[in-house]
């Protein structure tokens, strides 16, 4: 997944790939109780746990893949193609088709639905960076705009 805090990745999942195993910086940040519970000082953190969920996965799924799910979700921002690179390069490394889902969504509207309180200033920072730089011609990048579901 690929889109700005608030731009409805997470829902666009849930709506579009039911049953996928996901992968998060944010799942590092909720508790066993369910309560999502923000440190910016544990980021780093954050996405080591996100890439190491999703090492662990796709190599699992290589050697039993019977036993896993067969659609795996990276579900964080990746503004940067480093940021997405490691997750594209290992499942490609495994075998796996790859997918880069575009959330498009315009940062003011991102910046209302999310959850983290990422201020508007740096959503739009973000937007600029992401909407600047081109990710690879050889990915397989998929464009969407989504709108939540009533009630979601």
């Amino acid at each position: 997944m690929r889109g700005l805090p608030g731009a409805g990745k997470t829902t666009w999942v849930r709506v579009n790939l039911p049953g996928a195993h996901v992968c998060s910086a944010d799942s590092f940040f909720t508790g066993d109780d369910g309560v999502y519970r923000f440190d910016g000082s544990k980021l780093t953190e954050a996405h080591n746990h996100c890439l190491r969920c999703f090492a662990e996965t796709v190599a699992g799924l290589a050697c039993r893949a019977d036993a896993l799910p067969s659609t795996i979700v990276v579900d964080n921002t990746g503004i940067s193609a480093w940021e997405i690179s490691p997750y594209y390069n290992l499942a490609r490394a495994f075998g796996h088709d790859v997918r880069v889902v575009h959330i498009d969504c315009p940062p003011e509207k991102a910046h209302l639905r999310n959850v983290h309180g990422v201020s508007i200033e740096r959503i739009g920072e973000m937007d600029r960076k992401m909407t600047s730089e081109k990710l690879p011609a050889f990915w397989n990048i998929q464009i969407v705009t989504f709108e939540e579901p009533a009630g979601g």
